[in-house]
């Protein structure tokens, strides 16, 4: 302050930037944050808590149910929650169902036309993957996709199997 009472900016003594922020002390400065190793280097058992996944061919794909807040929501929903969501009791009528998963194909047809997939387990390995997450995540919007935990992607794929192995996986929306 100077003789007026007014605070001085400038000159010695005045108030500088920062100089009331604490200092850092190198002792006790946090060790640089490790690089998170890839899921796909990773035993499964490090990141999978439902004990029904297995490494898939891309990072984002490797995901457990029990890591997705939305999927978490609808296993709550049933009076002794299961450890996995292929152990729900919906799992099976809303994605598994032929008769479900014709419905949903008649539904799509209407609303975006004939799916040009080759082989009816195709069709319905996709229209099973689309009744999960309609049933998890609700409408998302064009364009908007999210990755099905790799437990139910095993599951759908054990169910309506392709003869020759043959599975796309996870696709980000073009832009």
């Amino acid at each position: 302050m100077n003789p007026e009472g007014e605070m001085a900016f400038g000159g010695e003594g005045a108030v500088q930037p920062y100089m009331f922020e604490p200092e850092s002390d190198p002792e006790q400065e946090e060790a640089p944050e490790q690089v998170l190793q890839s899921r796909m280097q990773q035993d499964v058992s490090e990141w999978c808590t439902c004990h029904n996944c297995a490494t898939m061919p891309t990072e984002p794909e490797n995901v457990c149910c029990m890591e997705i807040p939305q999927v978490q929501r609808r296993l709550q929903q049933v009076e002794n929650p299961p450890a996995c969501m292929v152990d729900h009791p919906g799992l099976e009528p809303v994605c598994l169902n032929v008769f479900s998963l014709q419905n949903a194909y008649n539904i799509f047809r209407a609303d975006y036309g004939p799916l040009h997939l080759r082989g009816i387990q195709h069709r319905y390995r996709y229209l099973a993957y689309r009744s999960f997450v309609s049933w998890v995540w609700g409408f998302l919007g064009r364009k908007i996709r999210v990755v099905n935990p790799s437990c139910v992607v095993l599951r759908i794929r054990r169910e309506f199997p392709d003869t020759q192995g043959a599975y796309v996986g996870f696709r980000p929306p073009l832009d």
